[in-house]
């Protein structure tokens, strides 16, 4: 690839006319955005390209300039300023700035200084290299003045359709490539820059050439409240970056237990915060890394007014991905069975919770208006399979009765009324205080089949207590008193079962991939037991090949560890 040109002429001379009153005392180049002079945007972009030397030539205001770049230098790239007594316009500014440039400048990169743009500068420039062009175009597909004429070969054949030529239109992006000839050519009375593209295109067809820019983002600022939109934008805060302290005062509180987070993953970590009457409340700072982290302060309002038991939501700042969660304290039921008695009252009451949610959740997310992630199907259900695949079977291949196993739960899962569910409806996430269980970490609800929630509950690879098998009977049967089941005893527990086989399937696959992906030890030890827990589900349901299985895998993951 060649050498990218070392020297930029970043045109900022403009009197920026269409961003008044924003630019009567200010370049508009010079207009703030993310803290820094919009500026600062092209010259970062042509700097990482490989440009060393900044031609920028001035106007009005020109003691902005010095002021915004005192030392002449940006990093280790020099800043000259061109000023003009007298405005030059673009064609007449690159004429002036033919006399700096040197015999190394065989090629120069020119830049409005109110674009911003995300080209790929280095592939562009190779471009107008390998295409032999006195000059190459950026353009755009789509733009407010698509008039530059390009052939399908390339070739720039009119601009602002001044020769009547009806080549396929373009949006020209303010950005060009242009040879050290190309530039000395320029007549020193020249106005418009594009008079000399006009002049060339007619003289040498084919001297001027197109580069269509593909990339995301691009933006001409031309009016007040697009530069505003697009500051308000670039300026909004990055969910989930905020200092934890930082949040923490946000809504009054400090830190009550040092930085480090009680409990963290998919993109959140929780930390108690407390103020200074001793009133703690839980804070949980949130990513983009999964979408449905954004939903959870929402959804727990709604639930919380539908009368559920989860906690109630204090505050929430979503751009910053803050949220202030009562404090329902530690005690989980996955620790309450590391007691020597099960704690049956908090299994109870989290069946109940779980009931209310199936009964009354999507009423209360339709009357909150929220849209819950995508429900529970064909395609929902592949993905849980293939995780599995994946990540327990390491990508060998499943036979044909293991693979014709596995289709047959979702077909019998997708024929039961939906409702909705949890999806996550395990010991860790239900928090116990006086006997009364709370759902938390729901932010991945979305409508399914209600024995989903059950089985997550029944065969929690977590829960290893002794006599589990007896217990898990227990549950059934208050999960079948908690659904007010008129069916038989046989068709729920094959319904229970069947949403087990296809729960544990996901289940092996998140541990297997975080602990032999992610590095998550932890994870990866609870494996063992989450292919025990459905060799017996698939049995219990009649999906021996499934059974046969996992209780191989459970056998070899048991020696391998």
């Amino acid at each position: 690839m060649p050498d990218f040109p070392k020297t930029a002429f970043i045109l900022g001379a403009g009197l920026g006319t269409r961003l008044r009153p924003l630019t009567e005392h200010c370049p508009k180049p010079l207009l703030p955005l993310g803290g820094k002079p919009m500026v600062e945007r092209a010259i970062a972009a042509l700097y990482a390209a490989g440009t060393r030397r900044f031609l920028i030539n001035t106007h009005h205001c020109p003691e902005a300039w010095t002021q915004a770049f005192p030392t002449g230098r940006w990093q280790d790239a020099e800043i000259r300023f061109v000023h003009e007594p007298v405005l030059l316009e673009t064609g007449g500014g690159l004429a002036n700035i033919a006399q700096f440039l040197t015999a190394d400048d065989a090629h120069l990169v020119v830049w409005n200084g109110d674009i911003l743009s995300d080209c790929r500068l280095a592939e562009a420039y190779a471009h107008h290299v390998a295409n032999g062009a006195e000059a190459t175009l950026v353009v755009r597909e789509k733009g407010p003045n698509a008039n530059v004429r390009i052939t399908d070969d390339g070739f720039v054949t009119d601009l602002r359709d001044r020769l009547g030529k009806t080549d396929p239109s373009y949006q020209y992006t303010g950005i060009c490539f242009a040879t050290r000839a190309f530039v000395a050519g320029v007549p020193a009375a020249s106005t418009s820059l594009v008079e000399h593209f006009l002049t060339r295109v007619q003289a040498t067809p084919g001297s001027v050439q197109g580069y269509l820019d593909t990339s995301a983002h691009w933006h001409d600022l031309g009016t007040v409240e697009e530069y505003q939109q697009v500051k308000a934008q670039l300026e909004k805060p990055v969910r989930g970056a905020i200092a934890t302290a930082d949040a923490a005062a946000r809504f009054g509180y400090t830190l009550a237990a040092g930085e480090a987070p009680l409990k963290g993953g998919s993109g959140r970590r929780f930390h108690r915060v407390a103020k200074p009457d001793g009133s703690t409340a839980m804070l949980c700072i949130y990513d983009d890394a999964r979408a449905e982290n954004l939903l959870y302060g929402r959804l727990g309002h709604a639930l919380f007014a539908a009368g559920l038991n989860v906690p109630q939501v204090l505050a929430e700042d979503t751009d910053a991905g803050v949220l202030l969660l009562e404090d329902l304290g530690d005690t989980d039921l996955w620790s309450l069975t590391r007691q020597t008695t099960f704690p049956w009252p908090a299994v109870a009451s989290a069946l109940e919770q779980v009931g209310h949610l199936h009964r009354l959740g999507a009423e209360a997310v339709q009357t909150a208006g929220l849209t819950l992630m995508e429900p529970f199907g064909d395609k929902l259900y592949a993905w849980e399979r293939q995780y599995f695949t994946d990540n327990v079977l390491a990508g060998r291949k499943p036979d044909r009765d293991l693979q014709n196993e596995m289709a047959t739960l979702a077909k019998e899962l997708n024929a039961r009324p939906q409702v909705l569910v949890h999806r996550d409806f395990q010991s860790q996430n239900l928090l116990v205080r006086n006997d009364q269980t709370y759902l938390i970490d729901f932010q991945g609800a979305r409508l399914g089949c209600q024995f989903y929630d059950y089985a997550s509950l029944a065969f929690d690879p977590y829960l290893t207590c002794k006599d589990m098998d007896l217990w898990r009977i227990e549950i059934e049967d208050q999960a079948r008193e908690v659904a007010d089941w008129k069916g038989s005893l046989d068709e729920f527990s094959h319904l229970l079962h069947i949403a087990a086989t296809q729960r544990l399937l996901q289940a092996c696959g998140a541990y297997a991939y975080l602990g032999r992906q992610q590095g998550r030890a932890d994870f990866l030890a609870h494996l063992p037991q989450g292919l025990r827990n459905l060799t017996i589900a698939a049995s219990l349901c009649g999906k021996r090949r499934i059974a046969r299985v996992a209780e191989e895998l459970a056998a070899a993951t048991a020696v391998s560890r």
